[in-house]
């Protein structure tokens, strides 16, 4: 069974949120600054969890949104994103 796939934007506090994210997802892909790809098992409010984006953690301060990917997507970037994906879907 495929995973599913997120993005994840952090809009405020990014630095704090991006630690967690790669201290929850070591494997995850930094699209930018600030908009990571996350693979889990998990539904969105799990992933918001992660990244401290819930009501329950806004002491954190950290602000942002998690979006699930529904595997339709195109663009033009670097090779390893379109790597990642692929691996991360398969995998499960």
């Amino acid at each position: 069974m495929a995973r599913n796939v997120f993005a994840v934007v952090l809009t405020e506090e990014q630095a704090k949120g991006a630690a967690l994210l790669r201290e929850s997802y070591p494997g995850c892909y930094e699209i930018a600054e600030n908009i990571f790809l996350v693979a889990d098992d998990a539904l969105t409010g799990a992933v918001a969890d992660a990244a401290a984006l819930t009501r329950e953690k806004e002491g954190e301060g950290i602000r942002g949104a998690v979006f699930r990917l529904n595997g339709s997507y195109t663009g033009y970037t670097r090779q390893s994103m379109w790597e990642w994906l692929q691996e991360a879907e398969s995998e499960g």
